[in-house]
């Protein structure tokens, strides 16, 4: 199936885990590089199903198969960041489909 060029109009950030520093250390993310990718939104669907007041964005992205991104990976995109809900990699269909929620810092 895959992607054709003008599909995929978007850069996204591909940011990783890094190892931790030293016993007690936390586990901090590293960038790893861009991927062009496809970006859809599905902004309140928790808060429209559910009737939750803490509805964050959840995105729809959609790229080619590549081994830059991981299930456990982050996403940023536009300058917010997500974390992978869901995580579906076809190497024979070249693709990558992924759900992510918005990542909300307090």
């Amino acid at each position: 199936m895959g992607y054709s060029a003008g599909f995929l109009n978007h850069r996204v950030l591909v940011r990783n885990k890094k190892e931790s520093e030293g016993f007690g250390g936390t586990t901090g993310y590293e960038d790893a590089g861009c991927v062009w990718a496809n970006v859809t939104w599905s902004k309140g669907v928790k808060a429209l199903h559910e009737g939750a007041l803490d509805a964050y964005d959840t995105v729809l992205i959609r790229m080619r198969w590549n081994t830059l991104v991981r299930r456990d990976s982050q996403l940023v995109y536009e300058g917010v960041t997500y974390q992978i809900m869901s995580f579906h990699a076809d190497r024979q269909d070249n693709t990558i489909q992924i759900t992510a929620q918005e990542i909300v810092k307090n």
